[in-house]
């Protein structure tokens, strides 16, 4: 087992059969966003919650709740579904409203603009770009929709969670056991 002689150690749990070796110059010290280092016992700022009346970005409730109902439990056509959105527009401009989605795609750009855990989901799509064969096998010719959030956003989102505060080591660190020579 190789051991830097730089690396600060110490053991760990009952019987002082692990340890743990810290890296010595990645620390996880805690610094601002800027990355100056904070004093010792500096508590994070305190994230603000969102009003309990915010729905972006949806413009209401109800309109959450109608792309929440069409898209989860629903699942309806796009044909189906701009049908029923004209049907109801119709209805709503004779009381004098205004329609809540004005098309699918509208709808869709909203469900897709949607942060969920304060972190969007955001797609591109790909193809096959290579030389085509005579008779391609269909997945040459089809598109695809890859979906994601943005890793730096969710990591951000995951270090600011008070819920894992005391659950996370910030300093690397190898582990071994004294047990085993490996």
């Amino acid at each position: 087992m190789e051991i830097d002689d730089n690396a600060q150690m110490a053991f760990i749990g009952p019987g002082d059969n692990m340890f743990h070796n810290y890296h010595p110059g990645l620390t996880g010290q805690p610094c601002d966003a800027s990355g100056g280092f904070l004093p010792n016992g500096t508590q994070p700022e305190p994230r603000q919650p969102k009003p309990p009346d915010d729905w972006s970005p949806y413009s209401s409730r109800l309109e959450f709740e109608l792309a929440d109902f069409i898209y989860t439990h629903n699942q309806i056509s796009v044909v189906n579904l701009n049908i029923l959105l004209e049907l109801w527009a119709a209805s709503l401009v004779e009381a004098g409203g205004y329609p809540i989605f004005g098309s699918y795609k509208e709808m869709y750009q909203t469900i897709d603009n949607t942060r969920i855990g304060d972190v969007k989901w955001e797609s591109f799509t790909v193809r096959h770009t290579g030389d085509m064969v005579a008779d391609p096998a269909p997945w040459m010719n089809d598109e695809y929709d890859v979906w994601f959030r943005d890793p730096h956003e969710v990591v951000q989102n995951m270090l600011a969670n008070p819920d894992f505060a005391n659950e996370m080591d910030f300093q690397l660190f190898r582990e071994y056991d004294t047990k085993d020579s490996t």
